[in-house]
């Protein structure tokens, strides 16, 4: 198998034979894509003629009833290899009834997922050991280096040629085995007529006990938000290998992330045991943790977004940040809230309030005994010290009162709007949002266990530099 289809974004054409794993001597043949607009399988062109062309089928035009597999076993190039959640997306070919009725027809298939070098049950099939991936420009975040010798008129380097491990950790909740391991590649460039060093790191994940493809893809997406954190960047999954039963295979999948130029003064300078700390911390979450983690870079790692869709979502990872870290105090015990609400029911009913209403009374009612947005952001800030926050221009009154009044606005788009409380816009909208993408990170990084003093310049020069 190439080389350029080892990459997860890997593009290529070949003819290929798939089958269903049950049924494997019905077996299609046909043309194997893989691009930018996705995977597909076409069967081979079939001719027909006379009673034996194929009837229309009406049904192919409701999508309950389009057929669905979730997984094709294949052979391609010499390899083995699987599809995995394919959909019959249209019938290509043609059909003539002139002088004599005739067909030539095919089946397109489009697949989410492609696996070179072996073949695999279903997505949630637990049937691989561990995973393997590489990040771009994870290589210049994680701590490398060469060894240099000087001697008289020499000079030596060292070049680490087998992979050498970096740090090597447990998730305590899960006992998911993660390690990081780097080693140099050296290569000639023609042109400058010059040798060049590569550093290539990589991430290998082994769970305790076999897992799915799905599952693996997770812990892949999760550790390239982690990564993309810590580095202020957007580092994107390059490779992503799968091992089970003593085979190995290449994960190929369409993506659509953004990927930034790895810049030295965003990034965050660790050592390799506060990075397995963090590893460790970060796969231990919970998932409505990684639901906030999502929110928070889906918005740091999109290339270009409305400056009013980034704010909402920016508020929204903040607000959910300070529940999922143990900031949600009630204001009265559970009991006594309960009989308050059992009242005023009792009042809604003897006002005989029409029913629509009284939900939205109730509803609003649900949520007075949780802290105010207003108060968890205060409280988010004073996670962070009053002269970092000074530096900042962070002040907690203010700021809050800016990002809840321009939250509101925008939620309650086209309601009527209270001159006193003027949302934000444009500019000043914009600046608001870096201060809080610089709040988020600065938060974020603390659950880490980073120190403040470690990223204090960063977050400061994130909130700042656009002024």
């Amino acid at each position: 198998m190439g080389k350029e289809y080892l990459r997860l974004d890997s593009q290529f054409s070949s003819v290929a034979a798939f089958w269903k794993p049950e049924t494997p001597d019905e077996v299609m043949t046909g043309t194997l894509t893989v691009n930018d607009d996705g995977i597909r399988f076409v069967t081979s062109p079939e001719y027909a003629r006379g009673a034996k062309v194929p009837r229309p089928d009406p049904s192919q035009w409701n999508s309950d009833s389009i057929p669905r597999s979730d997984v094709l076993h294949g052979f391609f190039e010499g390899e083995n290899c699987t599809l995995l959640n394919l959909m019959e997306i249209e019938h290509p070919g043609l059909t003539s009834y002139k002088n004599e009725t005739q067909s030539v027809a095919s089946t397109a298939h489009r697949a989410s997922i492609f696996v070179s070098g072996m073949r695999t049950g279903a997505m949630d099939d637990k049937c691989l050991d561990s995973a393997r991936y590489t990040f771009s420009s994870l290589s210049q975040f994680v701590n490398t280096r060469f060894i240099e010798k000087w001697g008289n008129g020499l000079i030596t380097i060292e070049i680490q040629s087998e992979p050498k491990s970096l740090l090597d950790c447990s998730v305590l909740e899960t006992h998911v085995h993660v390690e990081l391991k780097a080693y140099q590649t050296l290569t000639t460039d023609e042109e400058k007529e010059a040798r060049l060093t590569k550093t290539v790191a990589i991430v290998e994940v082994t769970p305790p006990a076999t897992e799915s493809l799905s599952w693996f893809i997770g812990i892949g997406n999760r550790l390239e938000n982690l990564f993309s954190l810590l580095a202020g960047t957007s580092l994107v999954m390059e490779t992503f290998f799968i091992y089970g039963d003593d085979k190995s295979g290449a994960v190929i999948r369409k993506q659509h992330a953004f990927v930034e130029k790895y810049k030295m003064l965003d990034s965050l300078r660790h050592s390799n045991s506060q990075l397995a700390y963090a590893i460790s911390t970060w796969l231990s979450e919970s998932a409505g943790f990684t639901e906030i983690e999502n929110l928070l870079l889906g918005v740091l790692r999109k290339g270009k977004l409305f400056v009013e869709t980034e704010f909402l979502s920016l508020a929204q990872a903040l607000e959910g940040f300070h529940r999922a870290t143990g900031g949600d105090e009630s204001k009265m015990d559970k009991a006594s809230f309960t009989a308050l609400r059992g009242k005023i029911q009792e009042f809604l009913e003897e006002q005989n309030v029409d029913e629509e209403t009284a939900k939205k009374v109730n509803a609003s009612v649900a949520y007075c005994n949780q802290t105010s947005f207003r108060s968890r952001l205060k409280e988010l800030c004073g996670r962070i010290s009053q002269s970092t926050l000074g530096e900042m221009k962070i002040d907690p009154e203010p700021f809050a009162a800016s990002v809840i009044n321009t939250r509101n606005f925008f939620t309650h788009a086209g309601g009527s709007s209270d001159e006193k409380k003027e949302p934000l816009r444009g500019g000043e909208l914009f600046l608001l949002s870096q201060k809080m993408r610089a709040l988020l990170r600065g938060v974020f990084l603390l659950h880490l266990g980073f120190p403040e003093p470690q990223f204090k310049d960063l977050i400061v020069r994130e909130a700042t530099r656009w002024r």
